[in-house]
């Protein structure tokens, strides 16, 4: 009988051991999930600057190259 008692205690104190491993494991997972879900959000938040700054280069090339257009474009004779 010891030794069903000595087998059944290492048993015991195995399965608490990958039982604290799992802890530590979950623990882990949880928080590279975060992190992840932090990095998701900077990512959209440059993203989204990224698109507002291409949006306001864009409209001052627009506008440049509207300027440079209405000087090159010929004068109707009427204004000579």
């Amino acid at each position: 009988m010891n030794k069903r008692i000595k087998k059944k205690r290492e048993l015991i104190e195995q399965v608490q051991g990958t039982k604290e491993a799992v802890d530590i494991a979950l623990n882990i997972i949880k928080s590279l999930l975060d992190e992840n879900a932090k990095q998701a959000n900077e990512i959209s938040e440059l993203r989204s600057i990224v698109e507002r700054n291409a949006q306001a280069t864009n409209s001052r090339f627009d506008y440049l190259e509207k300027k440079v257009a209405d000087k090159l474009s010929k004068k109707s004779w009427f204004s000579r």
